[in-house]
């Protein structure tokens, strides 16, 4: 597969953006948008302090810059293990999940650093590996990681390891080694609200997923991304893979006219998405979860429907998998297709929908087929939504 990264200067009305965008083979698979010189705090790790303690819903609500707080889950015997937290105290905490709608952003005193590779972990002290790995992969990382693990931190291994050659791995582990060794050792003794480690810009997140020798183009128009890429460039990748990310500096034509970039952001505002059999999705997002209905669309009764219903039901299923990883849908998404009457379609098209789901990094579930023919699928949810992205820089707009 072939991937390239686009991350362009892009106008929502009056309000300057910056849209990076993922493309496997030619074709756009991840889309994120938000206002020039505003940055998600998605990972963001912090010195916090515990402003009050909620015992009913076993959170606490936290402050971690001076004009933001944060949701904190407790377990519910929190206060019987070791030091209870109280109002007052400072702690490290990461954001694990964005502000969504209207619920603050939560998180967590689990700390973890995330590179191309590898994962740290601050409380699960153990060395452990991808399943998609395979028997010799996992084999020959053994080798390399055992010399390497002391307890101090859990390491995950990534399934992208798989394909970094050894240099690279240990240039990773010693910059995020030495990055938790610095917050863990010494975060405390910052000031409250110190940001003790950024994440990474949109372009560098959708980089992270690409493995060396697929990524053909990484370019930007601007200079602060390609700041940002090379910096990554230099401390993760070694060998004749590496990305090179080039600056596009042609004044004749904008990056995001060069790549039809408006074409795609109208077709994501939109409820209705065509297929190329005639049929059609329509994608409606509620407060409780994301409704997705397909249609045939025009039925000529000449046709053979139970030929038409099973082929628009297969030709949606990818459809929807690019969908929903495209506008960022997530928590419960119930997807309401045409009836089936023929005996083991139900089972083909979670077999379909489950194999159209495999390059998206957020892992989605599908939990079951009603006997109304409404599939149930779950998608991890931590970053805005598209809609969400586009309801935040509206309200930038009017502020």
């Amino acid at each position: 597969m072939e991937k390239k990264i686009v991350t362009a200067a892009f106008p929502v009305g009056n309000v300057p953006c910056l849209a990076s965008v993922l493309y496997e083979d030619d074709r756009p698979a991840e889309f994120y948008i938000r206002r020039q010189e505003s940055y998600s705090i998605l990972g963001n790790i912090y010195v916090g302090r515990v402003e009050h303690i909620q015992q009913s819903l076993h959170a606490a609500f936290v402050r971690f810059a001076p004009d933001q707080n944060g949701y904190l889950p407790l377990p519910p015997d929190h206060s019987r293990k070791g030091k209870a937290l109280k109002e007052g105290d400072e702690i490290l905490v990461q954001v694990e999940k964005e502000a969504m709608k209207q619920k603050l952003p939560r998180l967590t005193t689990s700390l973890l650093l995330q590179g191309r590779f590898m994962v740290l972990t601050a409380d699960r002290k153990t060395l452990n590996f991808s399943r998609k790995l395979s028997e010799e992969d996992k084999e020959r990382l053994q080798n390399f990681f055992r010399p390497l693990y002391t307890g101090a931190c859990g390491i995950i291994v990534r399934t992208n390891a798989a394909e970094a050659s050894a240099e690279e791995l240990r240039m990773e582990w010693e910059s995020l080694s030495a990055q938790f060794e610095r917050i863990l050792g010494h975060g405390m003794e910052r000031t409250c609200y110190s940001c003790l480690h950024k994440a990474e810009s949109d372009a560098v997140y959708l980089l992270k997923q690409c493995p060396a020798h697929e990524l053909k183009r990484l370019v930007t128009d601007d200079p602060e991304t390609k700041r940002e890429l090379d910096a990554y460039i230099e401390s993760t990748f070694s060998g004749a893979d590496r990305p090179v990310a080039v600056l596009y500096e042609d004044r004749m034509v904008d990056l995001y006219k060069l790549y039809n970039l408006t074409t795609l952001f109208t077709s994501l505002q939109s409820k209705t998405v065509w297929l190329k059999s005639g049929g059609f999705l329509v994608i409606e997002q509620t407060e409780a979860f994301v409704s997705i209905d397909v249609n045939t669309g025009r039925y000529s009764g000449n046709k053979n429907y139970a030929k038409l219903v099973r082929l628009t039901n297969e030709e949606a299923a990818e459809e929807i998998a690019a969908q929903i990883r495209l506008r960022q849908l997530s928590g419960t998404i119930l997807v309401d297709f045409i009836n089936m009457r023929e005996p083991g379609e139900q089972k083909d098209l979670t077999i379909r929908m489950q194999d159209a789901f495999r390059n998206d990094p957020a892992r989605p579930r599908v939990i079951d087929i009603t006997a109304l023919d409404i599939m149930e699928i779950t998608r991890m949810k931590r970053r805005k939504s598209f809609k969400e992205q586009i309801e935040e820089i509206g309200s930038d707009a009017e502020s």
